[in-house]
């Protein structure tokens, strides 16, 4: 959890000099947007929630394969370039693909069930209180 909870600080901390900065990895940028998603997905509907557990092993994971890939274990956010844009793609793409522009709490709540009916990145760390 420690990774994705100081990715989404990201946008408040100060960069590091261009050069030192690595590309961010599309992993990390889908794993910031799955999680964040989730949680507002869960926000804005009553009978889904975050599941605690699963979160916690998609951040170990990220983590895992953050080292595999050469970034420390302390903040590997700060050894990345920004990833706002690619962040804010896939939002912008699940919002056309759902049409979420101003939602319902049933529609948000009909998506929820549809990322966890598809196991996506999303799904998989959502839970749905009327199962």
């Amino acid at each position: 959890m420690r990774a994705l909870l100081a990715a989404v600080c990201l946008v408040a901390s100060p960069a590091l000099a261009q050069d030192t900065l690595r590309e961010t990895p599309d992993y990390f940028a889908a794993a910031v947007f799955d999680v964040s998603t989730a949680q507002a997905l869960a926000r804005s509907c009553a009978t889904i929630s975050v599941d605690p557990v699963a979160t916690v092993q998609r951040s170990e994971a990220l983590l895992t394969q953050l080292v595999e890939d050469g970034f420390s274990t302390e903040a590997p956010h700060l050894e990345m370039d920004n990833p706002d844009a690619a962040i804010r793609e896939l939002q912008a793409a699940f919002v056309e693909r759902y049409g979420l522009v101003e939602p319902s709490e049933e529609r948000v709540c009909e998506v929820a069930r549809l990322e966890i009916t598809e196991g996506s990145g999303i799904g998989t760390i959502l839970l749905d209180l009327n199962e």
